[in-house]
C-alpha cells in the first residue's frame, strides 16, 4: 500500500507545539479524549483548552491529513477539480488546509471554523509555515459558512446530534459546490456516511467519490465501506501511543457530492486485493449499483498487469475479458 506524504513542515510544527508538553500529559488528555468519543455520546465530546488542543494535534491531525490525502485525490480524479478555496467545517488544528494545499497547488484561501478557541489558536501556530492565507472563525459548525469552492467535515459528525449534523450538511452544500464528509471506518461511521450521502442526493448532487453510482448502497445493512491510509509515524507519535510499529493504518469511511460534472465513473475496489499465485480477486462496487467479486487471472494479461498495481479505494479501470 503506498504511503501519503503527510506535510514535513506540518510534522515539524506539531513535534515543537508539544515540545513543552509533558508526554504523560498529552496521554493523559488523548486518554480523557477518546474515552468521550468512544462513548457515542455527543454531549461527552469535550471543549478543549491548550493542552487538550495541543494532544488532538498530535494524536490525530497526522491520521486525518493521510485520509484526506486520499479522499481529496479521489475527488480530483473523478471531477477534475482544482479549487482554490476551501472551508473546513470544525477543522479546529486544520488538518483539511494542510492536506488540500498537498493536493491542490492550485489553493489560494481557506477557512478554518470550529468552535473551540484553543484548537483554532494551536492550528494558526502550526501554519506558520502554510503558504495559504488562513481565515479562522470560532463559530458553530451549524451556523452560516462561507462560500468556497470545497467544503470539508472531517471526523465532525461524533460530536453532533443527529439533527444538528443534518445542519451541518445542508450549510456545507449551501456554502460549495463541492461538499466532503470523511467519519471514522467503523460501522457507525458508515452509518453516518449513508445519512449524507442520502442528504446530498436529495439535495441534487452528484456523488463523485467513492461510490460510482447513486443507487442504494449495496453493503448497507450486512457490511461497511471504508478504506485505509497508511502513514508513517514520527518518533513522538510512537511514544505518545506506546507504539512500537513505524506505520500506521488509518481507517476511513467518506463521500463527496459535488454540482461539477462528474466523469471517469468506475467501479471501486473495497477491500484489499486478494493476491495469490496466477490470481488477483477484487472485491467491487460497480457502476450498476451491486458488490461483486472479480478473479483475474494471468491469462488475462492487460487486466492482471493492472490488478497487481491497484490498491484498496482505487477505480478499477480495466474490463476483464
Amino acid at each position: 500500500m503506498t504511503m501519503p506524504t503527510i506535510p514535513a513542515a506540518l510534522l515539524r510544527a506539531i513535534e515543537e507545539e508539544i515540545a513543552t508538553v509533558p508526554l504523560r500529559n498529552l496521554q493523559s488528555r488523548v486518554a480523557e479524549m477518546m474515552s468521550a468519543y468512544r462513548s457515542g455520546d455527543p454531549a461527552a465530546a469535550p471543549l478543549l483548552d491548550e493542552t487538550g488542543a495541543k494532544a488532538y494535534a498530535a494524536y490525530r491531525m497526522p491520521g486525518t491529513v493521510a485520509a484526506l490525502l486520499r479522499v481529496f485525490a479521489a475527488l480530483t480524479e473523478t471531477t477534475g477539480a482544482a479549487p482554490t478555496s476551501l472551508v473546513d467545517v470544525g477543522g479546529g488544528t486544520g488538518a483539511g488546509m494542510w492536506a488540500a494545499r498537498a493536493v491542490w497547488p492550485s489553493l489560494e484561501q481557506v477557512t478554518v471554523v470550529d468552535r473551540s478557541e484553543a484548537a483554532t489558536e494551536v492550528g494558526k501556530r502550526l501554519a506558520r509555515e502554510l503558504d495559504v492565507p488562513v481565515a479562522w472563525q470560532v463559530q458553530a459548525a451549524t451556523d452560516e459558512l462561507p462560500s468556497a469552492d470545497v467544503a470539508v467535515a472531517a471526523y465532525v459528525f461524533a460530536e453532533l446530534e443527529r439533527e444538528e449534523a443534518g445542519l451541518v450538511v445542508d450549510a456545507m452544500i449551501e456554502a460549495a459546490p463541492v461538499v466532503v464528509v470523511v467519519e471514522p471506518g467503523t460501522p457507525i461511521g458508515h452509518q453516518r456516511i449513508l445519512e449524507v450521502r442520502d442528504r446530498m442526493l436529495d439535495a441534487g448532487l452528484r456523488l463523485a467519490a467513492p461510490c460510482p453510482h447513486h443507487r442504494p448502497c449495496p453493503l448497507a445493512g450486512r457490511d461497511w465501506c471504508h478504506f485505509a491510509a497508511r502513514f508513517n509515524r514520527p518518533s513522538w507519535l510512537r511514544r505518545l501511543k506506546g507504539a512500537e510499529l513505524g506505520h500506521e493504518d488509518e481507517k476511513f469511511s467518506y463521500v463527496v457530492g459535488t454540482r461539477l460534472d462528474v466523469h471517469d465513473t468506475a467501479p471501486r475496489i473495497i477491500r484489499h486485493p486478494s493476491k495469490r499465485e496466477k490470481m488477483i480477486t477484487l472485491e467491487l462496487c460497480q457502476t450498476d449499483g451491486t458488490a461483486a467479486t472479480v478473479t483475474i487471472t494471468r491469462r488475462d494479461k492487460a487486466a492482471y498487469r493492472h490488478a497487481r498495481d491497484v490498491r484498496w479505494g482505487d477505480r478499477w479501470l480495466v474490463k476483464t475479458s
